[in-house]
């Protein structure tokens, strides 16, 4: 009868205990964006008509000599006032968001620091 023994195991001794999780770290882009939307909140009621004509060519050509001026120093503000006048000369959403991702990449290179 000795031979039907059967031996049990806990296979649960065996086992390493599973390693913590670590805390992810919050998107610094998510932080930025998060804080973009504050400051839209508080700009409030605000008169979005379009640019006049007769403008539109003016800020065209300070978007040029921006971008000229860009390509020789390689400087933010000139890379901020070329998109900031294409901007504002066609209001279309490309150049606006070209405008707010140069914005907000210059805000993540300062956050860097953090």
């Amino acid at each position: 009868m000795a031979d039907n023994i059967i031996e049990t195991t806990n296979a649960h001794d065996d086992e390493q205990p599973a390693p913590k999780k670590t805390a992810r770290k919050a998107d610094p882009l998510a932080r930025i964006v998060s804080d973009v939307r504050a400051a839209v909140k508080e700009l409030g009621e605000f008169s979005a008509l379009a640019t006049p004509a007769h403008r539109t060519q003016h800020h065209l050509g300070r978007s040029a000599a921006w971008s000229q001026q860009h390509e020789a120093e390689g400087t933010f503000d000139s890379l901020l006032l070329t998109h900031a006048f294409k901007a504002a000369s066609t209001g279309d959403r490309e150049s606006l968001v070209q405008l707010a991702a140069v914005a907000l990449a210059q805000v993540e290179n300062l956050d860097g620091g953090k």
